[in-house]
């Protein structure tokens, strides 16, 4: 035997009082051979019997599933003449412990291996907090890449650090190729100076979560083909190891805001026609008229009315009136200037609004408005059925300076259009201020 008899006297005794998990294990050619001292947390992390253990074989306690491990590291360990570590399960009472066994040669006098002390401690719970741990990370990693919504972490100096599959999908970039880069990558530059005050302040602030919102407007992502899209943003901050972390849940709302962006649209447009609507000429109409005022520039509207459109919704049926609607706003387009704001209010009734034109050029602009409908001097398209005649009666007025709204203007236009239906219809007929004079063409009168 290569160990002592003496130090082999005194093993047992000393083993039993380390707390530890130990055992010595004899050689044999280089191989483990005999347990020559274990104490009772040896015993138990194996399952032998309290008279058992000393001078049996190492190999006939160890379970076929961890016999070969076990004696390959103690091997290595005696060729070596290195330390060696091994984590191990043992199946025991209906449970799995998992030990860490540490082999370290014993060396006899002539500096050799001539046995190995086995230290094993258990770290059964250690693997369960980490097999947690690695559950836990794993189900956190299967939410985030599964997740419909862009998910992008990224540290106090704004450089990302986690980029989902939705988020590739997205923005267009491989989680590979954006990660360590600037938050700024995905954000246009109109907003990055203003983004990265926003996000400072969130970091100050008690606040751990928030919608981020842009004033006036929406915020908007920037893919990496450079195409911007609108999107919706909730960031919340956490610290990890001391450091402050930024984790910004994104969803593309393209689509919704398609959606918005047409309802608005409809809340404003006639749809028969395709006009602005009475809403959208009086919201219009607030600005003009404070830009005449501001300028000091004439500003002057028209009510037009079509004449006698119920005997065409009669005759020929609501849909020719539709027509005939379609072909006036197509008249308007076609003689008016890009700067007038043509809209239909309702019904047969529409209006014009003419920026920087005083009475005397409304008179004008309405009446080659009135012949070109009358002599349907205009492009339409009236299908199978062909042109429907109509012709037009219109009313002129001038925004005065102390008109507090649009509608001043409108009822003074609106009596014109009336006096112009009572006088005959088919001829335009403005109100002013000044005392009743005919203008020139025979058509053209003023309404006092």
């Amino acid at each position: 035997m290569s160990i002592k008899k003496i130090l082999l006297d005194e093993l047992p005794g000393v083993v039993d009082a380390i707390a530890a998990s130990v055992a010595v294990i004899g050689l044999d050619g280089g191989k483990p051979d005999r347990v020559l001292a274990c104490n009772c947390h040896f015993r138990r992390m194996l399952g032998i019997a309290a008279t058992d253990g000393l001078g049996a074989r190492l190999r006939n306690f160890l379970p076929g599933y961890a016999r070969r491990d076990i004696e390959a590291q103690i091997e290595e360990c005696v060729r070596t003449v290195t330390p060696v570590e091994i984590v191990q399960a043992f199946d025991l009472e209906g449970r799995t412990f998992w030990w860490r066994i540490a082999a370290q040669p014993i060396l006899n006098g002539a500096r050799e291996p001539g046995g190995v002390l086995l230290t094993c401690l258990d770290i059964t719970e250690k693997i369960r907090l980490e097999n947690e741990l690695k559950t836990a990370n794993s189900r956190f990693g299967a939410v985030i890449q599964s997740a419909y919504d862009g998910i992008v972490t990224v540290d106090r100096q704004q450089r990302i650090h986690l980029f989902n599959a939705a988020a590739e999908e997205m923005f267009g970039y491989s989680a590979e190729e954006i990660e360590g880069k600037p938050l700024n990558t995905l954000i246009p530059e109109k907003y990055h100076d203003r983004h990265g005050q926003h996000l400072e302040n969130f970091a100050t602030s008690p606040i751990f979560s928030r919608q981020m919102f842009e004033r006036g407007g929406r915020i908007s992502g920037l893919a990496k083909d450079g195409t911007e899209f609108p999107v919706e943003i909730s960031i919340a901050k956490i610290t990890v190891d001391g450091a402050t972390e930024f984790t910004a849940l994104i969803r593309d709302i393209s689509e919704r805001a398609k959606l918005i962006d047409e309802l608005k649209r409809q809340a404003l447009i006639d749809l028969l026609t395709g006009l602005p609507n009475r809403r959208s000429f009086n919201e219009q109409a607030v600005h003009q008229i404070a830009l005449a005022r501001r300028q000091e520039r004439p500003l002057s509207v028209l009510m037009i009315d079509l004449d006698r459109f119920k005997r065409i919704n009669d005759t020929r049926g609501h849909p020719a009136g539709d027509m005939v609607l379609k072909a006036m706003a197509s008249a308007g387009k076609c003689i008016l200037r890009q700067s007038d704001i043509f809209a239909r209010l309702g019904g047969e009734e529409f209006a014009v609004l003419l920026p920087e034109t005083d009475e005397e050029r409304a008179i004008v602009i309405a009446e080659r408005l009135r012949q070109a409908v009358a002599k349907s001097r205009f492009e339409h398209d009236w299908g199978e059925q062909g042109p429907i005649p109509f012709t037009i009666s219109i009313g002129v007025a001038l925004c005065l300076k102390d008109d507090a709204a649009i509608e001043y203007a409108l009822k003074r236009a609106d009596g014109a259009l009336y006096d112009a239906k009572q006088d005959g219809r088919n001829r335009v007929k403005v109100c002013s201020m000044m005392p009743d004079a005919e203008a020139s063409g025979g058509e053209v009168r003023k309404a006092g």
